[in-house]
């Protein structure tokens, strides 16, 4: 009986199966993921193109390129049409840096692993995924901005498309990757609508001890910002006596028009957070930098968060008053 039964239920799909087979068969889906990221080209000194990925502002002021040739370092933020970012190489981006003084016998040096790279190569992107023009997670493995001339004891030389890397000098590799985490925020002041939020993950890879990083936020604008704000003044300030550290560039003393940066104190809780300006008469730009002393010593992470906050002053500094009191949670 169970023997009928089965080949009674064979002749019934098995017509089935042959109409199905006369069907178009489903398409394959190239796309694994639907979601992805909006690209365009970017052009650096001397003519070098590149490819940025796109974020663009809910409300439409805002569009910021981060390009992915030179390690996902910010290239571009444009609001309301007006560049905010400097952009003319990898040393003049809006990015994170990492300084280490280090001392081999009578001879100093910095250590400098450096998002966009070391100035005549760049630090690869070795993931990236969008959400659309909402938000992207960029993945970076530093170089060393200063050719190891920190004298650092176990050098790793960088690679490029299969081989070892002979440029003169030498690019070196440093064992540490960046996480980037870009996404806009609301801003309670409305102008402009969003601020874009960076929640940064810096990872060392290698069991060893390396000392006292210098963190350095930098933000590089164009030479027509020339006015400087800060805030608090007179730093470094201990992260207990402030909750922010804020300041920028702008192109006149109403501070309207330009762009600043800022974090919470409690990306390093127990130590100092500080703001310096620098203006560059060779290449002409500003550039503003917050800072922090900390350790990643073996193998450890550590996440913190920043802000870029084009428009008036008044408005990200009323944001920047803020961390620390709505919840705000540091890193990713």
């Amino acid at each position: 009986m169970r023997i009928s039964i089965c080949l009674a239920a064979l002749l019934t799909v098995g017509p089935l199966l042959a109409a199905g087979q006369e069907s178009a068969p489903t398409p394959v889906n190239k796309e694994a993921v639907k979601v992805g990221c909006q690209v365009t080209n970017y052009t650096m000194e001397p003519g070098q193109v590149d490819q940025a990925i796109v974020l663009k502002d809910p409300a439409g002021e805002q569009t910021v390129l981060f390009d992915i040739t030179e390690g996902g370092a910010m290239v571009s933020l444009k609001y309301h049409g007006t560049e905010h970012i400097w952009g003319y190489n990898g040393g003049g981006l809006l990015q994170m840096a990492f300084h280490h003084a280090a001392k081999v016998g009578n001879e100093y040096g910095d250590y400098n692993p450096t998002e966009a790279g070391d100035g005549s190569a760049m630090s690869p992107v070795t993931g990236v995924a969008c959400q659309g023009t909402d938000s992207v997670d960029i993945v970076t493995m530093m170089l060393d901005f200063n050719h190891n001339n920190a004298f650092y004891q176990h050098p790793v030389i960088a690679v490029w498309g299969g081989r070892v890397n002979e440029s003169v000098p030498l690019s070196y590799f440093s064992p540490y990757t960046l996480e980037t985490r870009a996404s806009w925020v609301s801003n309670p002041a409305g102008e402009p609508r969003y601020y874009l939020r960076l929640g940064e993950r810096f990872t060392h890879l290698t069991d060893e001890k390396i000392g006292v990083f210098d963190y350095d936020f930098a933000d590089y604008e164009p030479w027509k910002f020339d006015v400087q704000a800060v805030s608090p003044e007179h730093c470094p300030c201990s992260s207990s006596s402030t909750n922010y550290m804020a300041g920028g560039w702008y192109q006149n003393e109403s501070r309207t028009v330009g762009l600043a940066v800022a974090m919470p104190s409690s990306n390093f809780p127990g130590g100092k957070v500080s703001g310096g300006f620098n203006s560059d008469y060779q290449w002409r730009n500003r550039n503003f930098h917050l800072g922090a002393h900390g350790t990643l010593d073996g193998i450890a992470s550590k996440p913190f968060v920043w802000y870029v906050m084009p428009g008036p002053w008044q408005n990200a500094l009323g944001f920047a008053h803020q961390f620390g009191k709505q919840g705000e949670e540091h890193g990713n």
